[in-house]
């Protein structure tokens, strides 16, 4: 097997930025030839119409495959790497796979799914998935002329985590982070003692006793030093099959490039801190009895 070139940070920079320049030209480009055709349409200009389609289509596929090599740069040097280090090397990434949601309360409604940088591994001997997951509502409607339109709206954007903890939980619980708007939506059928907790959560059980032995006085407390930490809106739920889901609302995708120049120090440490949110919570999560449906002496 041919062993891949290691570049040197300076030489990874100047790739992915080289990737960027030359995506950032594509853009311009479709940008401008779809103006220029519109106008040449317009004009009755068919010739020239079709001669800035020809661009269109040229720009789209320079951009498409520009975006393509940065984001192959980022994950074989940076993504890769980090990932290993929080989760083994037995690792599975794939870029552009995507992760399927559970069971969740949401504020919104949703019919349709999209996502990517799909990661699956075993991470302290627990079975997890995580990627950037996009919730999306997709309508139709029709018009006097009885033509369809599509309408898609994405309602969630961000990260999704799935954790098999390998037995059975206390209950069945669901927290949503929610805001006043969001409370007209959804209902929590299950009051807690932590008033802090209660205004910032939802909290829905199939029995309420379930979510008082799952949500102790200090689980709360560390839901909501996470949430702090999220860079988002949280939700949680604990099946009673032993998995658990935590979907993050940060209207943004994992292992961004960003804005700005490349920085490959800083971004692996970006990285590292927004994988170790998600481990984090594993680990704390893990080790709490109350958690866990206890044994009864038959």
């Amino acid at each position: 097997m041919e062993e891949k070139q290691i570049m040197t940070n300076e030489q990874l920079e100047a790739e992915i930025n080289s990737a960027r320049t030359k995506e950032t030209i594509a853009n311009v480009l479709i940008y401008g030839a779809g103006a220029a055709m519109i106008l040449m349409f317009y004009l009755k200009k068919i010739p020239l119409g079709i001669f800035f389609l020809v661009l269109l289509l040229v720009g789209g596929y320079l951009y498409s495959k520009s975006a393509g090599v940065a984001k192959k740069l980022l994950s074989d040097n940076v993504t890769s790497v980090v990932l290993k280090e929080v989760l083994g090397d037995a690792v599975e990434y794939n870029p552009w796979g995507k992760i399927n949601p559970g069971s969740m309360v949401f504020p919104f409604s949703y019919n349709c799914t999209d996502g990517s940088d799909h990661i699956k591994a075993v991470y302290n001997g627990l079975n997890i998935e995580l990627g950037d997951i996009e919730l999306i509502d997709e309508t139709e409607d029709t018009d006097e002329d009885g033509h369809t339109n599509t309408r898609k709206d994405t309602v969630f954007k961000g990260q999704w985590l799935t954790c098999d903890f390998g037995k059975e939980l206390a209950g069945q619980v669901y927290i949503s982070e929610w805001t006043k708007k969001d409370r007209r939506m959804m209902k929590s059928n299950v009051t807690m003692d932590n008033e802090q907790f209660s205004k910032r959560f939802c909290v829905r059980a199939d029995h309420p006793q379930e979510a008082y032995y799952i949500l102790t006085p200090h689980m709360m407390e560390y839901i909501l030093t996470m949430a702090d930490k999220s860079g988002g809106t949280v939700y949680l739920s604990f099946l009673r099959d032993g998995k658990i889901h935590i979907a993050v609302k940060t209207g943004r995708d994992f292992f961004e490039l960003g804005k700005s120049n490349a920085n490959v120090e800083e971004l692996r440490q970006k990285y590292l801190g927004e994988l170790r949110w998600f481990t984090d919570m594993i680990d704390t999560l893990r080790v709490e009895d109350t958690l866990y449906k206890k044994a009864t002496n038959t």
